[in-house]
């Protein structure tokens, strides 16, 4: 693991507080947005590879989406 990916970028820290708000798993994200665990982790990671579908499902579940800037 390089040094990079050990840092938590300000939207995981959003969508983990966004998850237990809701009281959410990231499966049922996942499902909502009809992706896999894994694509979903890396689209955490990677905030700008969600498309404007996912971002839609996500304010439709009430995630704040702050974070990234629309």
């Amino acid at each position: 693991m390089s040094i990079e990916q050990s840092f938590i970028n300000e939207f995981e820290i959003e969508f983990i507080d966004d998850l237990r708000r809701l009281s959410l798993l990231k499966k049922d994200v996942a499902e909502k947005l009809e992706i896999t665990m894994p694509t979903l982790n890396s689209k955490i990671q990677n905030p700008e590879t969600f498309t404007v579908k996912d971002l839609k499902n996500l304010k439709e579940l009430e995630f704040k989406l702050e974070s990234i800037n629309l």
